[in-house]
């Protein structure tokens, strides 16, 4: 056998990175029956146009990664005609390494690499002390300045509009959007919500932040604008658009133009005009 060809066959392997893209598939709980509904209603119809294509799952929505069942995810997407590559939507390094530590595949788009870098920037906190002088320090003293830490902004402000299938999360903070919401547009966020625009989408305030939490039930959200939600949820507590048409003093808020806060008593979604 001729070890120069062999040689000159085994250094032609290379890699680099692609352009790719994947179907995506989003979901709330990440459970394989909620996929599997998915699919019944969305891919079968279709077959033939997604028969043996690869897709991506976004678990970004996900709060308790360690419930994920990856090998029954990707057995059902087979039955549909699927080849499930991996999961998106790892936004933060805790996640990533979670997946990771389970076996699973993180298939990242470059808005959630961009999402997961910003996270894991320390940010920069100065700290003030008054002290009165005169002020013996004994030598030597050391001060060490700035002491860099992670830590979560208060609020995310968004100054623009949420376009539909848009999807903001916000962990430990709240969010202020100066804009109007799309249709299929959801926000997300542990604290509350303010939208100065119209509402057509999915908004959740005071969400869990893990599966020991049952979210901040104390969250409002508040509304300056056309009111013609899909969903509105409070620390786990939601109304969908239909639900809202069957309740007479909400359906009056729909379609028009309205100063609404979206306060929880216990389990009921309160709805006043401010």
């Amino acid at each position: 056998m001729d070890n120069t060809n062999s040689n000159s066959l085994n250094s032609a392997a290379s890699m680099s990175r692609t352009g790719y893209s994947f179907n995506t598939v989003t979901l709330l709980s990440g459970s394989v029956k909620e996929l599997r509904e998915f699919l019944e209603s969305k891919i079968k119809p279709n077959q033939e146009a997604y028969l043996n294509t690869p897709v991506v799952i976004d678990i970004s929505m996900v709060n308790y990664l360690n419930d994920l069942d990856y090998s029954m995810l990707v057995k059902t997407c087979r039955e549909y005609g699927l080849f499930l590559i991996g999961l998106s939507g790892a936004v933060n390094e805790q996640r990533a390494n979670t997946l990771i530590s389970m076996g699973i595949p993180v298939v990242n788009s470059s808005r959630f690499a961009r999402m997961r870098e910003e996270n894991f920037k320390p940010k920069v906190i100065t700290k003030t002390l008054e002290v009165q002088v005169p002020v013996h320090i004994k030598e030597p003293y050391e001060v060490r300045v700035p002491y860099e830490v992670k830590v979560s902004e208060p609020v995310i402000v968004i100054n623009r509009n949420i376009r539909a299938g848009e999807q903001i999360n916000a962990v430990d903070n709240s969010v202020v959007v100066f804009g109007n919401v799309g249709r299929t547009a959801r926000i997300v966020a542990s604290h509350n919500v303010f939208i100065y625009g119209d509402m057509q989408g999915e908004v959740y305030a005071g969400s869990p932040k893990n599966k020991d939490c049952s979210g901040m039930k104390d969250a409002f959200i508040y509304i300056n604008g056309t009111f013609r939600p899909t969903l509105v949820a409070i620390a786990g507590q939601y109304q969908t658009a239909d639900d809202m048409e069957q309740i007479e003093s909400v359906s009056k808020l729909c379609n028009k133009k309205v100063d609404l806060k979206i306060t929880l008593n216990e389990r009921s979604l309160c709805y006043c005009e401010l």
